[in-house]
């Protein structure tokens, strides 16, 4: 039977610094810091889905150097993955340095934050493959009940579904956007913004429900957090935003040129979702 040591569980989470981190001094590199940190994210892939590398110049360069002198932390997902780039300390070149590989001894506290949804979906598709999930809107309605006589209200519940693992996972969102009472545009751009972020909000509850287990066989599997809070239970969600704007950019004079949005139809309306937001 396989102990604690054997089993890593990865949440949804940006990872700690404990165990998650190495540290690269020494680097001699005389390009452009972009050019270092692809060339360090190229490298250290090999080894983990990588969170995050941050390169700096040393302040402490001799006159043996040659050249700029940096360091940099790179942090994974996995605790092993740091353990596998900690084996290659010496054995990875980067432009003329056989870099030294090393495990940080000081952390930071550790504050839990959800990661943004993006990368919780590069996560989930790093271990499972492109195309492991799909999504549905199950509820997508706008809540006047709870509205300022100024703001749009609405509320989104998604599903997202991992088919091969026989599993689902479903994600309540609830945005509150402010708009001028006496510009029509406004208040379709209210509209469709508070949709795509009740939206976005429903997205990232569902996928912070995933937990990755790689199992010391190598094994690796996921299961959907269940100890979370009924997501059907209405007040608690909906009488307190998940995303609440303060402020939209709205120019009055540009008003004569756009349609009149809050007459627009669903279909119409639904096709301004679609398109990104800035």
């Amino acid at each position: 039977m396989l102990g604690k040591q054997d089993i890593e569980v990865i949440q949804m989470e940006v990872p700690r610094d404990d165990g998650h981190q190495v540290y690269v001094p020494s680097i001699i590199w005389n390009k452009l810091q972009e050019e270092l940190e692809h060339e360090l994210d190229q490298r250290f892939s090999t080894f983990g889905l990588v969170y995050r590398i941050s390169v700096f110049k040393s302040n402490f360069s001799t006159e043996e150097v040659v050249g700029m002198e940096w360091y940099a932390y790179v942090i994974f997902y996995s605790v092993s993955g740091a353990k596998n780039a900690l084996k290659q300390s010496g054995k990875i070149k980067v432009g003329e340095t056989e870099i030294q590989i090393r495990k940080k001894h000081h952390y930071r506290p550790h504050t839990k934050r959800e990661l943004p949804l993006y990368k919780a979906q590069e996560l989930l598709t790093f271990y499972f493959g492109f195309n492991c999930w799909s999504s549905e809107v199950v509820y997508m309605e706008r809540e006047p009940e709870g509205e300022s006589p100024d703001h749009f209200r609405y509320a989104c519940m998604v599903r997202v579904k991992m088919p091969k693992e026989n599993l689902c996972s479903e994600g309540l969102g609830v945005a509150e956007v402010p708009f001028s009472p006496t510009a029509p545009s406004s208040r379709g751009i209210a509209h469709m913004t508070a949709r795509r972020f009740a939206y976005q909000s429903a997205m990232k509850t569902a996928f912070s429900k995933f937990v990755i287990i790689i199992l010391g066989n190598g094994k690796i599997t996921v299961e959907v957090d269940t100890t979370q809070e009924d997501i059907y239970v209405y007040d608690p969600a909906w009488d307190n935003p998940v995303v609440k704007v303060n402020e939209i950019n709205y120019d009055p004079e540009a008003e004569e040129e756009c349609e009149d949005l809050d007459d627009i139809t669903e279909e119409e309306l639904n096709a301004l979702l679609d398109a990104p937001l800035l």
